[in-house]
Order: C-alpha cells, then structure tokens, then sequence
C-alpha cells in the first residue's frame, strides 16, 4: 500500500476546539432558552455536520439563529481558536515529504475558512478543503472522504484520513480509506480500539514519524 494522500479532520485534528465548541454551544442554548445538554451529550456527535447536531440536540431551534448567536457569542467573549501544536510545521513537512494534502470537514466553507486562518495555518496547504456544501451525505457516509479522493485524482487505497471521532473513523472505513485517529479530541484512546481503530498516535505532530514507519 502505497499512501500518497492525507485527508485532515479540521476541528479537534488541526484545531484545538473540542472543549470550546462543546462550551460554545452550551452557553448558546442557554442564551436562547434551550434545553442544555450535558458535555458528553454534545462531545459525542463530534464528526457529524454542523447542521445534523443542531438539528439533533435543539430539533425546534431555529438553525441559523442558532449558528448567529454562537458566533456572536464568541465574537463577544473574544474566543480564539487555537492550532494543534505544531500542525503548521507538520502539514509543511508532509507537503516536502510529497504528499497530496486535503480537508474534510462537516462545517459549511465560510467556517472552515475562518477558523482555519484564525488558528494561523494557511488554508492553501490544502489542495482541496471538502466542506458542508459540497456533498449531499456526510460523515459517517463515505461520500465526504470519497469526494476529496475524487478531486485529488487519487485511489482510496492510497489516502488516509486523520480524525478525533468514530464518525471519522467509519466515513474513513467506508471509503476504504485507511484511518489514523489522534486523541486532541474526546474520544479517548479504549474506545477508538473498542470500535476496532488500529492506527492511533497523541497528536498530529506524530502523523510524519508515523507514515514513514507503519503506512509506507
């Protein structure tokens, strides 16, 4: 197996956001008298679109005052996202080393873009970014992955995918994409091996070490 492409999650991969996003969306739906659910409740749909677990935690809120107020929330409290440490020095590294480099993520576009400069890295490292719009199903359906696949021109055979939730996990399965988890995000180390994750490292800082000694 020859990989020559490496597809990133965005939040909780590239990003240090599992903790304030779950936050984020607590204090929302206290700000809009909504029902607040408990950490784990939110943490657990993490991988899914953005929409789909709105949609699934608030069914009668509406969508886009939802999304509104979260971002003026954390406008106005003044939240930065933070990168993963060393993520701008490993994607550099990986685009040395060869490697075709793109993002999936279940966010709509504008978000990705934002969060991805606000954390500093450069979102023109990637070759392709397949946000919300941009399929009709998403995560854990393999349509998200696959179409990055598609837009690289590469074989899924030679792509892996690196994600914090076992929605990435089973999109990556899906798409018979080989999956490497990092835990930056909820999921913690048992439970991606109860649900039969073999390739797991700390952070994406491992990711270069790694493909040199187990994937190529």
């Amino acid at each position: 197996m020859k990989i020559n492409t490496v597809l990133f999650d965005l939040d909780g991969v590239l990003i240090d956001t599992s903790r304030i996003w779950t936050e984020l969306h607590q204090k929302t739906a206290e700000e809009l008298g909504l029902r607040v659910p408990p950490y784990k409740e939110i943490s657990d749909l993490w991988g899914e679109s953005w929409d789909y677990i709105i949609e699934t935690l608030w069914p009668d809120a509406d969508l886009e005052k939802f999304k509104k107020t979260l971002r003026e929330i954390k406008r106005r409290e003044k939240i930065l996202l933070p990168p993963i440490k060393g993520v701008e020095n490993v994607l550099k590294k990986l685009e040395r080393m060869g490697y075709k480099l793109g993002m999936v993520s279940g966010c709509p576009r504008m978000y990705v873009i934002k969060d991805t400069k606000e954390a500093g890295i450069d979102p023109k490292l990637f070759e392709v970014i397949v946000s919300a719009e941009d399929t009709k199903n998403h995560k854990p359906h393999p349509e998200p992955v696959l179409h990055a696949c598609k837009l690289l021109k590469v074989k899924p055979e030679n792509a892996i995918y690196v994600g914090d939730s076992i929605f990435d996990y089973k999109s990556a399965k899906n798409a018979n994409v080989e999956f490497v988890a990092v835990l930056t995000g909820d999921v913690r180390e048992k439970e991606f091996r109860e649900n039969g994750v073999k390739n797991i490292i700390d952070s994406v800082a491992e990711l270069p070490k790694f493909l040199k000694l187990n994937l190529n």
